[in-house]
């Protein structure tokens, strides 16, 4: 347990109590100014959790645009986790875990805010990691070890327990990271820190999982992942913590659910690579060296090859968590030292370009999406 905690140490950041934001009664998000995207984490505060939006506007600065309970509970520290939240493929809907209250929540994304529309329990315990696809949304649970999903009704916003659909993952104390649907939604895929595995699962017509699958990890400690094109996917990997060993691998998954690995254990030259995100092109690469508090960018060929373009220093303290726009032009950071949301320009090469930061974020904040 010592050694399983110490490895997960390295990928967690702990913050001030204290917010910088808009008032909590209205979420106003303020006057138009033309495109932007909006960012949402996550506070997972142990009595009350809110989702936290913020609002770049261009080459302007980010600000606050409000926060929003979520009727639930999170843990108050660290759930060693990507995808606390994720939106609906219309982008008309955001869920939410709370990891502390065993539930999801849903939002409407409305122009003045979020509003609440749902809260559903579920079978498993302590929701980490939120997929959505087609009218499906899965969790993975870290304290029991299990998937659990729901039927989702567009129309009103609703969330129904899926019959059948609680299944156990490889084995017990796997702490699982992520949980993903493919991108043509009949699968699942889900990284599991502590038993250096991937499980899948193919589904069903209903949406049920049909079989497992399990492979072992090209690298150990898998952590976060993306899709790209052509069934392939990407995984940081943060070697237990090993003075600069952290990897990135690519991944095919096979029709029948099967796993093959395409390129193992890309050396990134840093420490602990926890988190990453890919361009919606599938061409690029990004991960967050958390103890190098640094960045890495990574080329990947047609055939879902790795190559490493760049690693620069973040401009952020300790970067725990990162998100690419729907364009593929800007990746935020969620940074844990300096407890701050940053703004990058990708740039030719996959090169960033600093913008602009936004600090002042609660303690055991998680989770990073753009809208």
């Amino acid at each position: 347990m010592k050694k399983k905690l110490a490895i997960f140490a390295l990928c967690f950041a702990w913050f001030v109590p204290d917010i910088v934001s808009a008032d909590a009664g209205d979420g106003l998000l303020g006057k138009w100014y033309g495109p932007s995207d909006t960012v949402y984490t996550l506070s997972n505060d142990a009595a009350r959790n809110e989702v936290l939006a913020f609002r770049h506007r261009g080459r302007g600065r980010m600000e606050p645009a409000g926060r929003f309970a979520t009727g639930g509970t999170g843990t108050g520290s660290g759930l060693g986790n990507q995808g606390a939240l994720a939106l609906s493929e219309n982008e008309r809907y955001l869920f939410a875990v709370n990891a502390g209250s065993n539930d999801v929540s849903v939002f409407r994304i409305r122009y003045g805010g979020l509003q609440l529309v749902d809260r559903a329990s579920e079978d498993g315990v302590t929701p980490v990691s939120v997929a959505v696809s087609h009218n499906r949304v899965y969790v993975v649970n870290a304290g029991d070890d299990s998937i659990f999903g729901f039927r989702f009704d567009p129309y009103r916003g609703k969330l129904s327990p899926l019959p059948g659909s609680h299944h156990k993952l490889s084995g017990e104390g796997t702490a699982p990271a992520q949980i993903s649907f493919d991108r043509g939604g009949n699968a699942l895929v889900v990284t599991e820190k502590a038993t250096n595995k991937i499980t899948t699962f193919t589904l069903n017509e209903d949406g049920t999982p049909a079989e497992r699958h399990v492979v072992d990890s090209a690298g150990t400690t898998p952590f976060g992942f993306a899709f790209g094109k052509r069934g392939q996917f990407f995984v940081s990997e943060a070697q237990g913590g090993a003075p600069g060993g952290a990897t990135v691998s690519s991944y095919e998954l096979q029709e029948d659910g099967r796993v093959r690995v395409i390129d193992g254990a890309v050396a990134v030259g840093q420490t602990a690579a926890c988190w990453l995100a890919a361009t919606p092109n599938g061409r690029i690469a990004f991960t967050a060296d958390t103890p190098a508090n640094a960045i890495s960018s990574f080329a990947i060929d047609f055939a879902g090859n790795l190559s490493l373009l760049q690693t620069r220093a973040a401009e952020e303290s300790r970067p725990t968590d990162l998100a690419v726009s729907s364009d593929g032009r800007m990746l935020y950071t969620l940074s844990g030292g300096d407890r701050s949301i940053g703004v990058y320009r990708i740039r030719k090469a996959g090169t960033l370009e600093k913008l602009d930061d936004l600090g002042s974020l609660p303690s055991g904040v998680t989770g990073l999406i753009v809208r």
